[in-house]
C-alpha cells in the first residue's frame, strides 16, 4: 500500500469527490479510529462506535453517549 502514503485512508477514493473534500474527510475519520482513554476504566485503545453517538470500551463494556465521530465532544 505504498500509494497511499500522503492521503493515508482517503486513498480509497483516486482522484475521485476533489481534494478538499477529501481531505475533510480523511481528518474525521482518522480522529474516529484514533485511540482515545476509556473515562471509565483508563485503557488507552479504539473505542468501538455502536452507532452515531453511542460509543463502548472494548475492555470494560462501558457505554457512553459521545459526539458523532468521537468518543466525547470536542469541546469537553
Amino acid at each position: 500500500m505504498g500509494r497511499t502514503k500522503v492521503v493515508g485512508i482517503a486513498g480509497r477514493f483516486g482522484a475521485r469527490y476533489g481534494a478538499s473534500v477529501r481531505k475533510k474527510w480523511k481528518e474525521v475519520m482518522e480522529r474516529r479510529y484514533a485511540k482515545y482513554t476509556c473515562p471509565y476504566c483508563g485503557t488507552v485503545t479504539r473505542m468501538k462506535r455502536i452507532s452515531v453517538g453511542i460509543w463502548q470500551c472494548p475492555k470494560c463494556g462501558t457505554t457512553w453517549a459521545g459526539a458523532a465521530y468521537t468518543p466525547w465532544s470536542i469541546e469537553h
